[in-house]
């Protein structure tokens, strides 16, 4: 029997590795024989670049670090992971490494304030090692600055009214009323990017990068809606549609800054994840796959990790198990087109203890040998 398991994070609690292993030794242990492929995935959220360094550990990759400031301009500085793929002279990253949420302790966190300087910091010392091509994952980001500090560390120049340079950073969107880019140009002249996304929603508006996300990033709605007319006057200086393309809102509005002025283009982070995978080659004779990730609910369907993997083995008929931390009341397994989603943790269980990962593991354990012993799937 040849089971193929391609799982995301179980955020906070534990890594698609951690997941996959136990999943895989949970298997074998009840059925010895079975062929176990592992596949690491993620959908362009915070962990993306490490599945990516699994999936090219056979080829000539080199990691490298660069300190940068972090998004917080009182925090200390952070050491930027990344890695270069020689062969494509890609280099492969998370903006989430140097301006991620999870570096800003929650009673520091001012998404007015932070910025994604330190990731345009990494791209630049990216460059300087020979990456000719950048693909970065989104996710995670404690950013609303649409993207202002990465353009800024490649040289580009803000200027307000009185034609002061303006610090990158969100509440500054709304002064922006000149660009200078004829620094960065030269710089990335032949550089392509591409940025891995999780998420469908617009710059601006009700469903933009401000509205959704930002309060997530500590935002009040004064705050939201300082920051969502920001994105709207900083979209003023975008090529006509930037603003509305799918996948624009992500990461605080870094998609649509680097779309605009680095010509960067968006790719759905699973399908990439997939595609390097070489994911269809790997379903082959497949008769089960397990997927999951830490939450499944109504934005599981809307281009995470999960769905990546159901519709490329729907496509073959293979049926497709998701496993999660937890689920949510309005959404089943048949609506979202999965042959069952089992949710690991008791119902009983206070998340504070479910969150740890060695109780992660073992719900995930129990739940995997439960399953091999019904094969209701």
């Amino acid at each position: 029997m040849k089971i193929v398991i391609a799982i995301d994070k179980f955020k906070g609690s534990a890594s698609s590795v951690q997941l996959a292993q136990c999943i895989k030794d949970a298997i074998l242990s009840y059925k010895a024989d079975a062929k176990i492929v592992v596949v690491p995935i993620a959908d362009g959220g915070d962990g993306t670049m490490v599945a990516l360094k699994q999936l090219f550990q056979h080829d000539n990759v080199t990691p490298l670090s660069v300190d940068v400031p972090g998004p917080l301009k009182n925090l200390p500085q952070v050491k930027a992971n990344y890695f270069i793929h020689h062969p494509s002279s890609t280099a492969y990253m998370d903006l989430a490494t140097a301006s991620g949420l999870a570096l800003v302790p929650k009673e520091q966190r001012d998404v007015m304030k932070t910025s994604t300087l330190g990731t345009g910091k990494m791209i630049s010392d990216a460059i300087a090692h020979g990456a000719r091509h950048i693909v970065m994952g989104l996710g995670g980001s404690a950013t609303c600055d649409g993207a202002m500090g990465i353009l800024a560390a490649l040289g580009c120049q803000f200027y307000d009214n009185s034609q002061h340079v303006l610090t990158p950073c969100g509440e500054n969107l709304r002064r922006i009323a000149s660009i200078d880019t004829s620094v960065m140009a030269s710089l990335v002249a032949d550089v392509r990017f591409s940025l891995l996304v999780d998420v469908d929603n617009p710059l601006y508006g009700s469903r933009g990068a401000a509205a959704v996300f930002a309060p997530q990033k500590g935002a009040s709605p004064q705050q939201v809606e300082v920051l969502d007319q920001g994105l709207k006057n900083f979209a003023r200086f975008m090529p006509q549609g930037i603003d509305y393309m799918p996948g624009a809102g992500a990461a605080g509005g870094v998609a649509a800054g680097m779309a605009a002025f680095l010509g960067a283009t968006l790719r759905q982070g699973i399908d990439f994840m997939l595609e390097v995978a070489h994911f269809d080659d790997v379903l082959d004779n497949a008769q089960l796959v397990i997927t999951g990730e830490g939450r499944i609910d109504e934005q599981t369907a809307m281009g995470k990790a999960p769905m990546g993997v159901l519709k490329a083995a729907r496509k073959r008929n293979i049926p497709v198990v998701a496993l999660c931390g937890s689920m949510a009341p309005n959404v089943t397994a048949s609506q979202l087109g999965f042959n069952k989603v089992i949710a690991v943790t008791p119902p009983s269980m206070p998340l504070q203890q479910a969150m740890k990962l060695d109780v992660t593991l073992e719900n995930v354990r129990t739940a995997v040998l439960q399953l091999m012993a019904n094969g209701d799937y």
